[in-house]
């Protein structure tokens, strides 16, 4: 079991019981980055990463994980998140991403990045319907090859967020 994977089995149960999900850790430089959403899939406030950013610390103070001198980051996945399982696509379906592969989708298409909206997920297969081209078209990317992707933030997305926040009175 890897540093990161020992960190995410103590804490998860702790984040879950503040409504959270832990999204992604890092460690690099001395600095410990946990990436949080709440379950609802909205953001957690300030004074929430604080008050997880203190019961993470002392969690890994007592189990002693880290065995030198660290930063602890606590803070929201935010509106461009990461996406790092495989239900991450399947729970953002329809949304705008970008992507990096790890090795080109096939001899005749070199390319490594995409931008695209999520279509399906099927099996461990992305459905991304992208612009390749200037040809609209939908191309099927393979989970295990993608190294990054995140969420954009565009135009659209802002809309729904500000109509979603006049509904309630915000």
């Amino acid at each position: 079991m890897t540093l990161l994977e020992k960190i995410e089995e103590l804490l998860t149960p702790l984040a879950n019981d503040y409504e959270t999900e832990i999204i992604q850790i890092t460690y690099a430089r001395k600095t410990l980055q946990i990436l949080l959403e709440k379950n609802d899939g909205t953001s957690p406030t300030i004074d929430e990463c604080e008050e997880l950013s203190k019961a993470f610390s002392a969690t890994l103070d007592v189990e002693n994980v880290i065995n030198e001198k660290y930063y602890l980051e606590v803070s929201s996945a935010g509106m461009d998140r990461p996406l790092i399982k495989l239900n991450d696509y399947i729970k953002f379906k329809g949304r705008d991403i970008k992507l990096e592969l790890k090795t080109p989708r096939n001899e005749t298409d070199t390319r490594k990045q995409f931008k695209g909206k999520i279509e399906d997920v099927k099996d461990n297969t992305i459905q991304l319907k992208t612009t390749l081209d200037n040809t609209e078209q939908i191309i099927t990317i393979d989970y295990n090859n993608i190294n990054k992707a995140k969420l954009l933030i565009t135009d659209e997305l802002l809309r729904q967020i500000l109509n979603t926040n006049k509904k309630k009175g915000n």
